[in-house]
């Protein structure tokens, strides 16, 4: 395998890092995305995590998440950025190589529910947003526990997207694009007849 440039690993930690940080910014001008956007500003961590290593994706992370501290004008986009949604398209594959896929999904949700709370104790009590939860009170005493469903069941599927990005990218832009082969998987013994 060729070994890789400093300069190499430089540019794509860069050019993905002031991508992020672009998409961040714009939780200003599209306010109604801000949910959204520190999701598609962590997709874009595959790139450098494939091709460079997960220690520079790591490193882009930790760029963006500090500079989106400054410049983003949404901080709850920036903090759910820092929190969650930066490192995890990181860290899916990593978690998806466990062998039992029970183990791996409450691996996930338990990390998913801890940077949640964490997430939602920030912006209430530090930030001083509003209990967003009062807006639930028509459930009742069941309010919580609702969207604490609804927000898992969410994640689910932003897990599987994300799993899907990163098998789209790596199986079908990386070669059509960088000319890249494929990694090679374990193949099934073939049957003998």
């Amino acid at each position: 395998m060729k070994k890789m440039h400093t300069s190499y690993k430089v540019a794509v930690g860069g050019v993905v890092s002031a991508l992020s940080l672009t998409l961040m910014f714009m939780t200003g001008v599209f306010p109604v995305m801000s949910l959204a956007i520190p999701i598609y500003a962590g997709a874009l961590m595959i790139v450098v995590a494939h091709e460079v290593s997960t220690s520079w994706a790591f490193a882009a992370y930790c760029a963006v998440s500090l500079l989106s501290l400054f410049l983003t004008p949404d901080k709850e986009a920036s903090t759910l950025f820092i929190i969650f949604f930066g490192y995890y398209p990181i860290i899916v594959p990593k978690l998806s190589k466990l062998k039992i896929p029970l183990i791996q999904t409450i691996l996930k949700l338990a990390l998913f529910n801890t940077a949640m709370i964490i997430w939602y104790r920030l912006i209430t009590f530090i930030m001083g947003v509003y209990d967003f939860f009062s807006d639930f009170s028509f459930l009742g005493k069941y309010a919580v526990v609702g969207v604490m469903v609804f927000i898992n069941l969410v994640f689910l599927l932003y897990d599987y997207t994300i799993r899907m990005i990163e098998d789209v990218y790596v199986n079908w832009f990386r070669p059509t694009y960088f000319g890249k082969k494929k990694p090679h998987k374990a193949s099934p013994a073939k049957p003998t007849k």
